[in-house]
């Protein structure tokens, strides 16, 4: 078995917002052929797959920091359960994805989501998408971890553009399945939490919280 999973280091994370470019560039930007590249109009942060976000208040997880919203992969996804058509499914490696040709654009996926995870550009987009999996005006939008830069099916052993980009070493990505792998490790020495894990969603998507505010830890 293989399960995709990712780590946020707030230890280690500057909040220079590399990883957020790296993902328009990666996921949202389209090529339109006379060497421009395009963005969605207004605050194309909106729609970058992983969102900064500043805490506030006292958040025993990230202690008013900055942290990141993008899809969880939840292990029991909520947009996957309300989904009609089955658009939104789960991988063989856990990953949470949405089937174009099945999407009918009811938005359940959107509303059903507690992260605030998904967002839809309504907007005309120039040029074509990078790749297959890259953001499509009209349907509900979300993190994929990259996997078209590796496998729907096999171990999660691709590097995701915003972990490419982090120069801190803040991101990690790995096989939660793969007890050798450092998202593994980290998992299990208890050094991560998950937002809101009273949900009962099972995110792989981790964050170790600043050293200073250790609260409380939980494991995957």
């Amino acid at each position: 078995m293989a399960r995709a999973a990712m780590i946020i280091d707030l230890n280690k994370c500057t909040g220079c917002l590399a990883c957020v470019e790296a993902c328009l560039r990666e996921n949202v930007a389209r090529y339109t052929g006379d060497g421009r590249y395009v963005l969605p109009e207004g605050n194309s942060v909106f729609y970058a797959r992983t969102k900064p976000v500043i805490a506030t208040g006292r958040n025993v997880y990230v202690d008013s920091r900055m942290y990141f919203v993008q899809c969880m992969h939840c292990d029991n996804p909520p947009c996957a359960l309300v989904c009609p058509t089955g658009a939104t499914y789960k991988t063989k490696n856990g990953i949470v994805m949405l089937d174009h040709s099945k999407c009918i654009g009811c938005r359940a996926c959107i509303i059903a989501c507690p992260y605030g995870a998904r967002s839809l550009y309504r907007g005309v987009l120039e040029g074509r998408p990078l790749h297959r999996y890259a953001l499509e005006p009209g349907y509900p939008d979300k993190c994929t971890f990259c996997v078209h830069r590796g496998s729907t099916s096999g171990p999660a052993e691709w590097t995701p553009a915003c972990v490419e980009a982090c120069a801190f070493g803040a991101r990690i990505f790995g096989d939660l399945d793969d007890p050798s792998s450092l998202v593994s490790r980290l998992v299990r020495e208890g050094r991560v939490v998950t937002l809101a894990p009273e949900l009962g969603t099972r995110p792989k998507l981790f964050f170790v919280p600043p050293a200073r505010s250790m609260p409380r830890t939980r494991r995957g």
